[in-house]
């Protein structure tokens, strides 16, 4: 049955991103807020963050445990359902993208700027000045963006249950919005660790629903090496797994001149089209693990 919640789940989730619907962030930013201080000088050993997160964590392994053992186990379906769909979703990027795609069809690269770059992390926002740089920059942010918000979560869902969901989401958004800046380093580092195999899982994934040669290429060295962060593994599977030069914008220029102005919009599709293929093949692999048994 959990593999019947994590479709429907993603299913309604999909909706929601359609939609004008913001997701989780500003809830969890809200909350954290009103996080509680760290002393000066400690702030790189997160103890309160990482005390509130096992707690929460513990709870919702408590509260599962507690309703699957009762004669109420029946409620662990909408709990899975609920916290799947608060946890995952990429809300807010579909109307820039589409805005971002014009403004390039146009040849307009300060309005394709405007419309993106604060979807961009801050690290490569500086670099990208040039059409080609902030193409590159957007596509990588939106697989990772993608694969956080999905394929990482239902990862230690199908692994750990509703517990593992959690911890994971909490990871995320500690990272991303706890007050201290200090303190996301450590939270990083965990979501980093956390992220090492479903991220090498995925781009396997790429290779299977695109370009398995490309991907090879690309991808078979860097697989097993520990040192690739997770955005740029993914961003090299993407590219080796698509083909015509989807996320190469010099050499597409070059090959297909004609084709420029619709470049943009033409990437990004084939970038979300891999995703959602890759998602296919996920779908298909916990399937056979829920006619074993291993994922009910």
């Amino acid at each position: 049955m959990s593999f019947v919640v994590l479709l429907i789940a993603y299913g309604v989730r999909r909706l929601l991103d359609g939609s004008q619907e913001s997701g989780s962030d500003p809830v969890f930013r809200r909350l954290l807020a009103h996080a509680p201080g760290v002393e000066a000088g400690r702030e790189s050993r997160p103890v309160v963050p990482f005390l509130l997160m096992i707690a929460c964590v513990v709870l919702v392994a408590a509260v599962d445990i507690g309703l699957s053992r009762s004669s109420w186990w029946m409620l662990t379906w909408p709990l899975d359902l609920v916290l799947l769909v608060f946890a995952m979703g990429v809300p807010g990027w579909r109307n820039p993208m589409r805005a971002y795609g014009e403004a390039w069809r146009r040849g307009d690269a300060q309005a394709a700027w405007h419309h993106v770059n604060h979807l961009i992390s801050a690290e490569e926002r500086g670099s990208a000045s040039a059409p080609e740089q902030l193409h590159r920059s957007l596509a990588r942010q939106f697989i990772l963006v993608v694969f956080e918000r999905y394929f990482f979560l239902i990862f230690w869902y199908v692994l750990l249950g509703p517990a593992g969901l959690v911890w994971a989401r909490l990871a995320l958004a500690w990272r991303d919005h706890w007050p201290h800046p200090a303190t996301r380093h450590p939270c990083a580092r965990m979501v980093s660790l956390m992220a090492w195999i479903p991220a090498r899982l995925l781009s396997f994934s790429f290779g299977i629903a695109g370009d398995l040669s490309g991907w090879l290429r690309q991808t078979r060295k860097k697989l097993l090496n520990p040192g690739i962060r997770s955005r740029d593994l993914l961003f090299l599977g993407a590219n080796g797994a698509l083909s015509s030069y989807s996320l190469d914008p010099e050499r597409f220029a070059s090959t297909h001149p004609d084709e420029w102005p619709d470049y943009g919009e033409r990437s990004l599709r084939a970038v979300r089209d891999l995703l959602n293929r890759s998602m296919l093949v996920w779908i298909c692999a916990l399937a056979l693990f829920a006619i074993g048994g291993v994922f009910t």
